[in-house]
C-alpha cells in the first residue's frame, strides 16, 4: 500500500511540473512569436519493465525483417489499454494483402484473425481492436502478428513478424496526464504501446506533424525497429 501511494505520488509531482512545463512554454511562445527562444522539443527514453531481464525475440529474426515489422519491443511490451491500437510498418510496393492475428501466447483458436486490404503505399499502418470489439484481459500475455498474404504463384515463405504484449493496469493515472506530456511519461515508464499510440494520435491531428514524426522515429529506433525509424525520417524530409 505505502508503494502504491509513493508511485501515485510521485506521478502527481511529475505531472504538476508537466502542466508548469507545458504553461511556460506556451507564455514563452506568446512572448517570442519568431520562436527565438523557443525551448526544445521533448525527447523519447523508452525505459523497459525489468530492464535487468535478458531480450527476447518473438518468431526468431522474423521481427527483425526490414520489409515487415510489428511496432513492438524485443520484450513483452505492455499497454494500460484493454482495446489498444497495434501499429506495424510495411515497405512501400508490395500489394499482398496483410493477414492480422491476435492470441493469447500458446492458445488456439486466434482472439481475432482478419485479412487486411493491400497497402501498396506502405509505411506506419494499425488495426483498432476497438472497431473489432475485441478487449484483452490484463495480465494476459498475448502474441499477434501480421504476414504479407502469399499469391497463389509465390514460391517463397510469406514474410511474418510478430510481437508480445501485456495489459498492465496498474497505472491508470497515466491516462490523466496532460495530452502533450502522456506519450514521453508511457515511455518512461516502460508502456511501450501507449507511447507509440499516443505520439501516433498527435501526428494524426496535426498534420504533416513532421516534428512529431520524428520524434516517432526516435521512440521506435530505441525499440530496435530501425527501417521503420529510417522511413519516418525520409518522409518528413519528402513533406509526406
Amino acid at each position: 500500500m505505502w508503494m502504491t501511494s509513493l508511485v501515485n505520488a510521485s506521478l502527481a509531482i511529475f505531472m504538476a511540473l508537466s502542466v508548469q512545463s507545458h504553461a511556460a512554454c506556451e507564455r514563452s511562445a506568446r512572448d517570442d512569436p519568431a520562436g527565438e527562444n523557443a525551448p526544445a522539443p521533448p525527447a523519447f527514453q523508452y525505459i523497459p519493465p525489468n530492464r535487468g531481464a535478458p531480450a527476447r525475440r518473438v518468431g526468431g529474426g522474423t521481427r527483425s525483417i526490414s520489409q515487415l515489422s510489428v511496432l513492438a519491443p524485443d520484450h513483452v511490451g505492455r499497454t494500460t489499454q484493454p482495446r489498444p491500437r497495434l501499429y506495424w510498418y510495411i515497405n512501400p510496393g508490395f500489394r499482398n494483402g496483410v493477414r492480422f492475428r491476435l492470441a493469447p501466447v500458446g492458445a488456439t483458436p486466434p482472439l481475432l484473425e482478419i485479412l487486411l486490404p493491400p497497402q501498396p503505399n506502405g509505411g506506419i499502418q494499425y488495426l483498432d481492436l476497438e472497431q473489432y470489439n475485441v478487449s484483452l484481459e490484463p495480465g494476459t500475455h498475448y502474441e499477434w502478428g501480421v504476414m504479407l498474404e502469399p499469391f497463389a504463384h509465390q514460391r517463397l515463405p510469406p514474410l511474418i513478424s510478430l510481437g508480445l504484449l501485456v495489459v498492465d493496469d496498474s497505472a491508470p493515472a497515466l491516462g490523466l496526464a496532460p495530452t502533450l506530456e502522456r506519450p514521453y511519461l508511457a515511455a518512461q515508464q516502460g508502456y511501450w504501446y501507449d507511447a507509440v499510440d499516443w505520439i501516433s494520435r498527435r501526428i494524426e491531428a496535426e498534420p504533416p506533424g513532421t516534428e512529431l514524426r520524428l520524434q516517432r522515429a526516435s521512440l521506435i529506433e530505441q525499440g530496435g525497429l530501425h527501417s521503420a525509424a529510417l522511413y519516418e525520417r525520409e518522409m518528413t524530409q519528402t513533406g509526406r
